[in-house]
């Protein structure tokens, strides 16, 4: 069994090695013979400003008791025998778990600049820029740990709060998270063919305008449920689709168009907009290279975060 988030006294060799002094320490860590023993202080005022530290009391031990009010510094560390560790009492496994994430969040900020922070000054003309990339800094990095931490494998926690967070920023009502752009595209989609739209359903062999030049994952949705894809050609400027050529696809068995925005640039979307409320069809979205542009937001909208899609600024 695990002595993790037992309390022990350990010899505390003073900082200026003038000595030592027996105090209580927490257990964050044992491998073979050595506990990973982390500081612990009656300081309280003194430390509690800082963010890795947790204050602790009787309350949160399952069995012992502290003389007084304490702090855990998670960030203060050290490995010692185990036979110099005398056990005292155990804080509550929620009590460690806190500690013990703010252990792990102290460590991969310390590795993430270590490992990844570009230290290199950003210089206009001469530093490369990607077209496309990750961008990220140790806060991605800690909840990433975090999240692996709970070894949570479906929608948890951070699904549901950026779910909730983007729906907001996009000021709408709802914000559904899947595994993918092309996913986004195929439920969209497919939420537009159910029989609650009655007479605006999309059925089998309906007509879908979408774009000559784009994304298959754009057009596989509207194949892959049955549908007619009808293409129009691209603006060769723009590279998005040519709005003149809207009118000349439309037949009676038109129900929607499915577009995406090319590259990060947006589509002429005030003229689609005015096309399909013209003609009462369903406007999709595909904005999965365009997050950040502004309007008006269509019926349904895919957005994506995949290292290649754009979030513009």
């Amino acid at each position: 069994m695990s002595d993790v988030g037992t309390l022990a006294l350990v010899r505390f060799e003073y900082t200026d090695k003038s000595g030592w002094k027996v105090r209580p320490g927490l257990i964050t860590g044992e491998y073979l013979n050595d506990y990973q023993v982390t500081f612990i202080t009656k300081e309280v005022n003194k430390y509690s400003h800082e963010d890795t530290s947790v204050i602790i009391d009787n309350d949160d031990l399952s069995a012992g008791r502290l003389k007084k009010k304490s702090i855990v510094r998670t960030h203060k560390t050290f490995w010692i025998e185990k036979a110099q560790c005398k056990r005292i009492g155990t804080l509550k496994t929620e009590v460690t778990d806190k500690i013990l994430r703010l252990n792990e969040e102290y460590f991969v900020r310390n590795y993430y600049n270590f490992a990844h922070k570009q230290n290199q000054p950003f210089i206009p003309g001469k530093s490369r820029v990607p077209y496309a990339g990750r961008v990220y800094d140790e806060k991605e990095m800690i909840n990433l740990v975090d999240s692996a931490l709970d070894f949570w494998l479906t929608t948890g926690k951070y699904a549901e709060r950026f779910e909730r967070d983007f729906a907001d920023f996009l000021g709408v009502k709802y914000s559904f998270l899947v595994n993918s752009g092309s996913s986004a595209n195929l439920l969209a989609f497919m939420s537009l063919t159910s029989p609650l739209l009655e007479d605006r359903r999309i059925k089998r062999g309906d007509e879908v305008i979408t774009v000559a030049a784009g994304f298959p994952t754009t057009v596989a949705p509207i194949i892959q449920y049955g549908a007619v894809p009808v293409f129009v050609d691209v603006d060769l400027e723009t590279a998005n689709v040519d709005v003149t050529l809207l009118e000349h696809a439309l037949s009676n068995k038109t129900k929607a168009v499915m577009l995406a925005h090319t590259l990060g640039n947006p589509f002429d979307i005030e003229a689609v907009s005015q096309f399909c409320q013209k003609h009462n069809l369903w406007l999709i979205e595909d904005n999965c290279d365009a997050l950040g542009s502004t309007y008006t937001p269509s019926q349904l909208s895919a957005f994506s975060f995949e290292p290649s899609a754009y979030i513009r600024e």
